[in-house]
Parts: structure tokens; C-alpha cells; sequence
């Protein structure tokens, strides 16, 4: 009986680590399978984009001491963010996203220096993914 239940105990105990490393290998694989790699792809010049974006989303300062409005890959949003660092500090990390992946990011700071606001928007399907008003 106790041959039994030890063979029934590591059945499952066997089926339940198996499934679980299949698991992890499923997700491990492609982690940007949401938002691969769009390099090679073109997209409204950043301007247009601008202009065409919904303002209830991002609106630039009337009369701002600094605007930014740049395409860029994924890896590279801090980078821009970096040239308002004066005004604020704002960063930004992402599961999911391809490094090569590109995004439509801006900065904008009031004429006081006192407020910034950001936004980053997924260049293919035109969504926001981050955004930060201070």
C-alpha cells in the first residue's frame, strides 16, 4: 500500500515540475511578443503624428521653455528624457517591448521651468504607453 501511494505522489510530482519548466520555457522565449521589433518599418514623420494626436492625451505649453518631440527606439526614451533632467527627472522601463521597437516620445515644460509633462506613444499602433504631468 505505502508502494502505492509513494508511486501515485511521485506521478504527480513528476507531471507537476514538468509542466511548470514548460511554462517557464514558453514565456522565456519570446518576451516581446506583444510589441516586437518594427525597425524596419515606416512611420509618420513625428511632427504629423503630433498634429494629429487626440489633445486630451498630450498637449504641448503654450509658450514653453522647452518642447521635445522625437521618434525613437524603444531603448533610447531615456535618453531623450535626459534633456529635460534640469526641469524633472522622468524614466521609463518596459516588459514587453523590443528595444528596437519604435515610439513617438515628448517632453514639455512650462515657461516657469515648474512643470513638465511627457507622453510616449507605440509608433505602429498609435496608443500611449507612458505618460507623466508634474
Amino acid at each position: 500500500m505505502k508502494k502505492v501511494f509513494f508511486m501515485a505522489f511521485l506521478l504527480i510530482f513528476l507531471t507537476l515540475g514538468v509542466s511548470h519548466s514548460f511554462a517557464e520555457q514558453n514565456t522565456d522565449a519570446k518576451p516581446w511578443n506583444k510589441y516586437p521589433d518594427n525597425s524596419e518599418k515606416n512611420f509618420m514623420d513625428v511632427d504629423v503624428f503630433y498634429d494629429s494626436l487626440d489633445k486630451n492625451l498630450y498637449k504641448e505649453y503654450q509658450n514653453a521653455e522647452l518642447n521635445i518631440r522625437e521618434k525613437v527606439f524603444f531603448k533610447d526614451i531615456n535618453k531623450v528624457f535626459e534633456k529635460a533632467d534640469k526641469h524633472g527627472s522622468s524614466r521609463i522601463s518596459g516588459d514587453g517591448y523590443h528595444p528596437q521597437r519604435q515610439v513617438y516620445v515628448f517632453v514639455t515644460v512650462s515657461k516657469d521651468g515648474k512643470h513638465m509633462t511627457t507622453a510616449v506613444f507605440d509608433a505602429e499602433k498609435q496608443r500611449l504607453i507612458s505618460a507623466s504631468k508634474g
